[in-house]
């Protein structure tokens, strides 16, 4: 019987511990991220766990749900396959009102493990050129700036294949941690 209770308050002890470990890991980051291009608008932008890269990109491609948000600009049905990890911001410009104009920026703040990297991808919209999106991961743990890279995922031109098109579309800071 003694054992039994020394193995019960064991148990409780490494919850506790565990548990509090895991909780003194989380972090909420807060990210600006600032449109550099000189005339096109960004769409909504979604953040989440670079962990949920499986859910975007697919063998060279992307995913018909990263698809949906690189051609609309609608990022719901991948926050839908993402689930409580996907985190959206908006702009408030052009219509629908909900792009980021050249030279604004939004922030965003989420939570995510120090040692983790954040992916950032939004959709470029088509006024000037028709299926791009913007993406790049940010180490939150370094709190360097990063530049959003821009693809072209060919989808217009009937390759599907995503190709790189060039950098510098966007830049995301990291502007604050609060630890837990």
């Amino acid at each position: 019987m003694r054992l039994k209770k020394t193995l019960g308050q064991l148990s409780l002890i490494l919850a506790f511990v565990f548990g509090s470990m895991a909780t003194a890991m989380a972090h909420e980051y807060t990210l600006r991220i600032t449109n550099l291009m000189d005339e096109e608008l960004l769409a909504p932008i979604l953040v989440t766990s670079v962990r949920m890269d499986k859910h975007i990109f697919n063998d060279g491609y992307v995913t018909p749900e990263a698809q949906e948000q690189i051609l609309t600009g609608d990022p719901g049905m991948l926050v839908k396959r993402i689930g409580r990890k996907a985190h959206v911001v908006h702009g408030s410009d052009g219509p629908p009102g909900v792009l980021l104009a050249p030279g604004k920026s939004v922030e965003i703040t989420v939570e995510g493990r120090r040692h983790g990297g954040m992916r950032v991808i939004a959709m470029v919209a088509p006024t000037m050129k028709p299926d791009h999106f913007v993406t790049a991961v940010v180490n939150a743990q370094t709190m360097l700036p990063v530049t959003m890279e821009r693809y072209d995922i060919g989808y217009d031109e009937g390759r599907k294949i995503t190709q790189y098109v060039g950098g510098n579309a966007a830049r995301i800071e990291v502007i604050r941690i609060t630890e837990d």
